[in-house]
Parts: C-alpha cells; sequence; structure tokens
C-alpha cells in the first residue's frame, strides 16, 4: 500500500526528535500546516522537508532590458569649463559623451554643494530635503538641519529597493558635520542610504595627495602616500567597483554615483598635468572670457547676440596687473584647468570600459556640476584657510609661487577666473544669479537616445533629475517607504527624444543664504542683496530675450514683479524655506564655535584613531589645555595634531626641546622649550584675553611653566584634518619633520579641556574684521 506522507513511523518520528505525546501524534499524522509566520511566509510546515511545501522568497528583480544609471557630479565646475560648453580646458572624453547624447542650456542647481546633492539625491527642494545650506551645523529648523532628512527618500534607496545594485564613489556631504566621526550617528552615511558599496570621503573637500577622512563603507582607511591622487583614486574604485558588477551580479542593471571632488578647493594638482597648461592663461581672464562666449555662440549655446553682462564687482582688468601678478594669477587657472583635464581623464576611461563590457549601449550616463565656480578665494590664494588669518602677501605668494597647486599648498583662484568659469553669467556659487546656479548637464544613452550631439532648451532643476532617471529606468515615481515625501520635480524624459518637448516645469524657487531667485515661465526675479537688509530688492529678466540677465526690467514691469514675488513668498512657504537665515557667511561657517556649548572635556587613551575634524575638540578661537600624561617621555615624535601646516595647531618632541605651534601657511606662531628625558606631564595652554585673536600660550611641565608667549594673531579656523594623537599621518602640521613622526614615547592619557562659552556680538564683530581685513605686510 502507498504510504500518506503525511504520516511519520515511530522511527522517523524519533529521528526527527519527537517524543512523548507529540510522537504518537507525529506517528499518526503531521501537524496541520502552519499559518503565514512574522516574516511573511506563505509555504507549510511538516515536520520533514519532504512533506513540507518550501516558500522561496523571490528578490525584486528589474524588468529585462533595464538601462543601467552612471551620474557623475563634478564640484564648483562652471558652466563654461567643458569644452562642450565653450570651454577652452580640452576635455575630449566628456566632448565625447555629449556627442553621444544631449546637453541642456537651461539645467539649474541650488548655488552650493550639499543643497544639491541633497536635490539630486531625493527629487526634493533642498529646504524639503533638511539641507537649505550645507552640513557645517543644525541651525535648528526644518530646512536648515544640515542632514538630509529621514522622510527624504534617495535615489540609492528607489533603484535598490527596484532591485539595482547601487554603488557610490567620491565626495558625499548630505550628513550633519557632527555625525562624521567613528561613532556616528551613521544614520545619513552611504550605506544606511541604500548603498550596497561605497568608497568616499567625508566633508565638503579632501586633499588630492593623502586625504584624511576617506572611508570605505563605514571603515576610514588611509591611502598610499606615493603617488596617490584622489582623482584617480575614485576613477580606479569606480572601475573596480563595474568590474565586480559585471562578474558577479552581471544579470542586474546597475546604478552608480561618481562624485568627483573636482574642481573644488584646494586646487590641487599632478604636476605634470599643470605643465600641460603652462602659458596657457597668460592672456588673462577677460581674454578667456570673451573666448568662451563666442564658442559658446557658435556652439549655439546662447543666442549668437548674447552680450557678457559687466566685470563682476572687485575683478580688476587684467591689464591693470602687474607682470608678477599676471604670472602668479595665470598659475591659478593652470591648476584648475589641470584638476579638470585629469577628470576627463576618468571619465574616458570609464566609457572605453563601458564600450568593452557592451554596455555603453543600455547605460544612461548624466554628468553635470553642483554649482558654479565659486568666489572664495577673491583675489587667489596659495592658501584659503589663511584668509580668516591675516592673507598671504604678494611676497609670500612668489615665495610660494613653485608650490601652488602642489601637496603644499591649499590654494583657490581669483574672482577674475569664477567670472570665466561662469560665462556668460553673472556672479557666482552661493549666488543665486544665475552664475550660481547655472551648470552643465549632459545625457546619454545611445539605446533610447537617438540625438548624437542635440542641444536642449528645456528649463530643468536639480530636483528633476531624479525623476527623469526614474522614469527612464521604468520605475514608480511612488514611494514604496512608508512617510517618504513624495518627489518634487518632474520627468524630463519627453526631452530625450522631442527637442520641442515642453519644459517639465514652469516655476522654480530659489534661496541660498538669505539671496532669493523665482523662475515663472519666461520670467526670473532676482535678489540684488539678502532678505530684510538694506539693499535688497528685486530685478527682473526676461529669459527668453535675455537669457544671462543683462537687462534689468523691474522698473519697467513692476506687475510682473509683484507677480513673481507673489510665488516665490508661496513656494518658500511650502517648502521650509522659513526662516531664511540672516547670518553672515562668517557666523553661519563658524556656528559651532560662535554659539558654544557642546562637549567640552575629553580623556582619551592612545592609541586611537584620527578623530575628524568637525566631531574633533574645537581648539582655536578659544581657550583650551591638552595635557598628556607620559609614562616614558621619549625623544622624539608627535604628541598631539590638531589640522596640518594649511591651518593646525601641534605638539612634538625632536633634537632635545618640545615645540607647540601654531600654523596657517605662511603664519607662524611657536614657542619650544628643552624636553626632560623624565618628564611625566606635559600641558599645552591657550588662554584668549580677547576672543579670537588675543592671548597667551604657554608649554607646561611637570607642574611648571617652562615656556610662553604672548601675541595677538592667534589663529581661528577649523582645521581640515582633525585631531591625531601620538603621530600625523596624511599632510603634516609642520614641515619641521616628515609625517607620520610618531612618539617613540608612551602616552597613558590625554585630557583635553576647552571653554565652550558662546561668542557675544563684539567678539564675532572682531572675528568677521579679521576675515574682511587685507593680508598684512608683516
Amino acid at each position: 500500500m502507498e504510504r500518506d506522507p503525511n504520516k511519520l513511523s515511530r522511527r522517523e518520528a524519533i529521528a526527527a526528535g519527537i517524543t512523548g505525546s507529540a510522537a504518537v501524534a507525529a506517528g499518526l499524522t503531521a501537524a496541520p500546516a502552519q499559518a503565514r509566520d512574522a516574516a511573511g511566509f506563505k509555504g507549510r510546515i511538516a515536520p520533514v522537508m519532504s512533506a513540507s511545501t518550501p516558500d522561496i522568497r523571490q528578490e525584486v528583480v528589474p524588468a529585462a532590458g533595464s538601462p543601467n544609471v552612471l551620474l557623475i557630479i563634478l564640484d564648483d565646475v562652471g558652466f563654461a569649463d567643458l569644452g562642450c560648453y565653450g570651454g577652452e580646458i580640452p576635455t575630449p572624453n566628456i566632448d565625447r559623451l555629449a556627442a553621444s547624447g544631449i546637453r541642456y542650456t537651461n539645467f539649474r542647481t541650488t548655488g552650493v554643494c550639499s543643497a544639491t546633492r541633497a536635490s539630486v539625491m531625493t527629487g526634493l527642494n533642498p529646504h524639503s530635503a533638511g539641507i537649505g545650506w550645507l552640513t557645517f551645523s543644525d541651525a535648528g529648523y526644518p530646512g536648515y538641519r544640515g542632514d538630509l532628512a529621514e522622510d527624504a527618500e534617495t535615489m540609492a534607496e528607489r533603484f535598490s529597493d527596484a532591485g539595482y545594485c547601487v554603488y557610490h564613489v567620491g565626495k558625499w556631504h548630505v550628513n550633519l558635520a557632527d555625525t562624521t566621526n567613528a561613532a556616528g550617528p551613521t544614520r545619513n552615511w552611504p550605506s544606511q542610504r541604500g548603498y550596497a558599496r561605497s568608497y568616499w570621503f567625508q566633508g565638503h573637500s579632501t586633499d588630492y595627495f593623502a586625504p584624511a577622512q576617506l572611508y570605505a563603507g563605514n571603515e576610514r582607511i588611509t591611502p598610499p602616500v606615493d603617488g596617490y591622487y584622489a582623482t584617480d583614486d575614485f576613477t580606479d574604485k569606480a572601475l573596480a567597483f563595474l568590474r565586480d558588477h559585471r562578474a558577479q551580479r552581471g544579470d542586474r542593471p546597475f546604478l552608480m554615483t561618481l562624485a568627483h571632488p573636482g574642481a573644488h578647493s584646494p586646487l590641487q594638482a599632478r604636476r605634470e598635468d599643470i605643465a600641460r597648461f603652462k602659458g596657457a592663461y597668460d592672456a588673462g581672464w577677460d581674454v578667456l572670457r570673451a573666448a568662451r562666449l563666442e564658442r559658446q555662440k557658435a556652439m549655439g549655446l546662447i543666442p549668437a547676440d548674447a552680450v557678457l553682462p559687466p566685470a563682476n564687482p572687485g575683478v580688476p582688468r587684467w591689464d591693470t596687473l602687474d607682470p608678477a601678478a599676471r604670472r602668479v594669477q595665470a598659475r591659478y587657472m593652470e591648476v584648475y584647468a589641470a584638476m579638470i583635464a585629469r577628470i576627463d581623464d576618468g571619465v574616458g576611461r570609464i566609457l572605453d570600459a563601458l564600450d568593452a563590457s557592451g554596455d555603453h549601449d543600455n547605460t544612461i550616463v548624466a554628468l553635470i556640476s553642483d554649482n558654479g565656480g565659486a568666489p572664495d578665494g577673491r583675489g587667489g590664494t596659495p592658501n584659503l584657510l589663511a584668509m580668516v588669518n591675516g592673507g598671504v602677501t604678494p611676497a609670500q605668494v612668489a615665495e610660494r609661487f613653485d608650490e601652488i597647486g602642489g601637496p603644499d599648498s591649499y590654494p583657490m583662484y581669483s574672482l577674475g577666473w569664477a567670472s570665466v568659469s561662469n560665462t556668460p553669467f553673472r556672479l557666482y556659487k552661493h549666488d543665486t544669479h544665475l552664475g550660481g546656479v547655472a551648470d552643465p548637464l549632459i545625457l546619454s544613452w545611445p539605446k533610447a537616445i537617438p540625438a548624437r550631439g542635440e542641444l536642449r532648451g528645456q528649463f530643468l532643476h536639480a530636483i528633476d533629475l531624479l525623476p527623469t532617471l526614474i522614469d527612464a529606468a521604468g520605475l514608480s515615481a511612488t514611494s514604496g517607504r512608508a512617510g517618504a515625501k513624495p518627489i518634487e520635480g518632474r520627468s524630463a524624459r519627453p526631452s530625450f527624444t522631442d527637442r520641442a518637448a515642453p519644459d517639465p516645469r514652469d516655476r522654480q524657487y530659489f534661496e541660498m543664504g538669505g539671496l532669493r531667485a523665482m523662475r515663472l515661465g519666461r520670467w526670473r526675479i532676482v535678489s540684488k542683496g539678502r532678505f530684510g537688509l538694506p539693499g535688497d530688492a528685486w530685478e527682473l529678466y526676461d529669459t527668453a530675450t535675455d537669457p544671462n540677465e543683462t537687462r534689468d526690467l523691474a522698473a519697467e514691469r513692476p506687475d510682473i514683479v509683484e507677480r513673481l514675488d507673489r510665488a516665490w513668498m508661496k513656494e518658500a512657504q511650502a517648502h521650509q524655506v522659513f526662516p531664511i537665515d540672516d547670518r553672515s557667511l562668517l557666523e553661519r561657517s563658524f556656528a559651532e564655535l560662535f554659539r558654544g556649548g557642546g562637549k567640552d572635556r575629553w580623556s582619551i587613551i592612545p592609541p586611537i584613531d584620527l578623530i575628524p575634524e568637525e566631531s574633533s575638540p574645537k581648539l582655536l578661537g578659544r581657550d583650551f589645555e591638552v595635557e598628556l600624561t607620559l609614562a616614558d617621555a621619549g625623544r622624539q615624535g608627535v604628541l598631539f595634531a590638531h589640522g596640518n601646516q594649511f591651518l593646525g595647531a601641534v605638539a612634538f618632541v625632536r633634537d632635545g626641546r618640545v615645540w607647540f605651534e601654531f600654523r596657517c601657511d605662511p603664519h607662524l606662531i611657536a614657542l619650544d622649550a628643552p624636553w626632560p628625558a623624565k618628564a611625566r606631564s606635559v600641558r599645552f595652554v591657550q588662554r584668549l584675553s580677547a576672543r579670537p585673536r588675543v592671548g597667551r600660550l604657554s608649554i607646561v611641565i611637570d607642574g611648571r611653566e617652562v615656556a610662553a608667549l604672548d601675541s595677538d594673531r592667534l589663529l581661528l579656523g577649523t582645521p581640515m584634518q582633525g585631531l591625531q594623537i601620538g603621530r600625523n599621518g596624511a599632510v603634516r602640521a609642520s614641515p619641521r619633520y616628515a609625517a607620520p613622526f610618531a612618539f617613540d614615547g608612551r602616552i597613558e592619557r590625554v585630557e583635553i579641556r576647552t571653554d565652550n562659552k558662546p561668542y557675544d556680538a563684539g567678539e564675532i564683530a572682531a572675528a568677521s574684521r579679521a576675515y574682511a581685513a587685507p593680508a598684512r605686510k608683516d
């Protein structure tokens, strides 16, 4: 007789571990099929598998033929810097990408990197995503958390939920600065926001030769020093991810975001790349800006009758500079061009890899920049961090000429070159005029975009990129995650094949640091100054006839101004723009220092990893003590390093002496004393009598003050490399030693105490005056 598979023999029941009354029951018949368990089990469970029905979990699989997506994000690269947008910098590979698809001439961003990245990543307006400016601090309001909102679903989350394999390489910068440390919270790190693999750096910028905040997933890594260059590293890692993907999950489409650090400050490039551009910028910014305009006209990027707006405020005519100044200014732009050329080389390598793998035709490649060329260098500087610490005199710049662009510099180009980057528009990054928010957007998808090298004039904003990519990939724009905000952008996919397709939107607001703009149909208003301050008023432009804001019509058409003003107010109220941040740029940048509070005691038992700059003790601009208890006084090495030679404080032992230095190249404040062989404690102290600059530094060994110095030029700022104990990896904090210069004694404990009382209005004003002052000749 055929055996009932649902009945077990007693031997089978015993073998299955079922005894007693259960065994008796099992011998008669298997237990009835179990109900769905907590994990959603849909099968049937009997005592043995042969009598059960499995429920094999099925992963979400994208539809057959779904495209890959590669999004390349450039940093602080202006509208006119790429060859295919009128630039003279050779970008043959990016031009090749443009020739295989379409270029948009009316793509707009937010004016700064974090806000644009938040919008691109989520399809939300920046304030809706919680990042109305940068990520330095939480301002205490929904639109200005400086941290990606929990209900702002990311591109990676959407694509991974749809079955894509998702990867991120390069800059991130949408998590609050205070979360950039090994202890987290990591809620807004790439691995926690949908990326399966990530290789990235924390913060707004990185040293290109020795990055200190480079992460693989959630773990900080230290790259090799010799021959390292960040742009090449990120290209290499992107290629490695693509090779691994094809080998392991080639049956699935991928989404990759590759966010290059270039050409954000510091302007650092390989020496051989800088040499490629020697002499290329000797003609100066006036000539180069005019030449870019003519190429843009010839390409059809702007109308043939367009004219350049007047020179931006503070930009001198090139022919008024003396020969020495011209030589230095040309060098800054040579370095900048070298950085972009190196990015282009990497883009070429990736395009070649897509060709070789057969993925080229069905890969959507989008390339954008996050905002316009940056004005942060003002007149140009070999050390951007010195601008708030006395600046650099022309004589000091001349002494450092050969270093500019190399690992011993932290340079930024001038307003004149930023104006060239943003041709044909006015002003810069941070501004809501088009120089700040007009950027390149290139889209290539050979399988579905038949156009080759064509232009598209549709008005798009950064919030429209994600819905466009979702639409192209055939995904739903409706989130599957509970509580996620609906996307605020709209798809521009119809423009892929129809150059006459309507704009995906007829209106868009802009706000950045109190500067505002509103686009409604063909009209655009933009503020003359910051909201609510003297001089604030609207300018009005007809973008259909004046695409680069040269003819202000506000006086002629007050009715249109009023209509757009009402529209801006409505949009601002709908997207968490209020309260508008009316603090100065310096107050926003140094908010954590100025408002005080927070942790004021640190107890460290070495060895420890680097504490990133945003999460380390804030030593500059306030009273502090760093006290080390020693088990062995040692003979040489770094005791602590806060920052690096571009801005920072360091204490080290060498040649029988202990040194306490504050550096902001070329500025140096230093004191030293004999180093006792049996020292058991050493304390390094800053006491300010007038914040942030005036005070006394001292070294105290075993309870006795052995050195002291009074100064009215003490340093202010956030060092870019964090805090290290017992060594100085990455960029050294003093040229008196070679990194890492590890301490050969033994540090038992480090106690750090800081005075975290808030700055008053007078102290903030004093800090602001120092920032605005020209470089001192001494």
